[in-house]
C-alpha cells in the first residue's frame, strides 16, 4: 500500500460501516488493486458478521428471575447505605463523649491540685525529684563531659589539635 492509498483508509473503513461509498473513493477503487482487495475483505468481513450477530444474539434473553434479582441487590445495597448513616451518628456522638471526659477530667484534675496545702505540694515535687542511690552507680564519667557543649573548635575531649611542628 502506497502513502496516497494510506490517506484513502478512514475513508475505506467508513463506507464499509455506513454502506454507502463516494465517488472519489468509487473511482480510485477502480484504479487501484491494492484498495480494490482490501475493499473487498472488508465487506466480507461485515457480511460475515451479519450473518453470525442474530445467532449470537438468540436467546438472549433476560432470565425469568432477573428482575426479582436487581431488586433484591438494590434493596440489600440500600439497606447498607441506613446502616452506614447510624454508624457514623454512633461514631460522632462517641467522640462528643470522649471528648467531654477528657475536658471534665483536666478541670477535675486542676482542681484536686488546687485542694492542696503548700507543704504537700512541696512533698509531691520533693517525690518528683527523687533519684535513687543506685543512679549515682550507673553513671558514666563521660556523661558529664556530654552535659556541656564544646566551644567552636574545641572538642569534647578537651585535647589539643596537633600542630603541623608535632608531625
Amino acid at each position: 500500500m502506497n502513502k496516497a492509498c494510506e490517506n484513502w483508509k478512514p475513508a475505506l473503513l467508513e463506507a464499509a460501516l455506513s454502506a454507502t461509498v463516494p465517488a472519489e473513493l468509487l473511482r480510485h477503487l477502480q484504479g487501484c488493486p491494492h484498495c480494490a482487495a482490501e475493499w473487498n475483505a472488508v465487506q466480507g468481513r461485515a457480511r460475515r458478521l451479519q450473518a453470525v450477530l442474530p445467532k449470537i444474539t438468540q436467546g438472549a434473553e433476560l432470565s425469568a428471575d432477573f428482575r426479582a434479582r436487581v431488586l433484591s441487590a438494590t434493596a440489600t445495597v440500600e439497606r447498607k447505605r441506613a446502616a452506614g448513616k447510624w454508624r457514623v451518628f454512633v461514631f460522632a456522638g462517641a467522640t462528643a463523649a470522649v471528648i467531654v471526659l477528657l475536658l471534665l477530667g483536666k478541670h477535675g484534675a486542676r482542681n484536686a491540685s488546687a485542694g492542696l496545702s503548700s507543704q504537700e505540694l512541696a512533698a509531691a515535687q520533693k517525690l518528683a525529684e527523687w533519684r535513687a542511690p543506685s543512679d549515682t552507680l550507673l553513671a558514666t564519667p563521660g556523661q558529664e563531659m556530654l552535659r556541656s557543649l564544646p566551644k567552636l573548635g574545641e572538642t569534647y575531649l578537651r585535647v589539643p589539635a596537633k600542630s603541623s611542628r608535632e608531625d
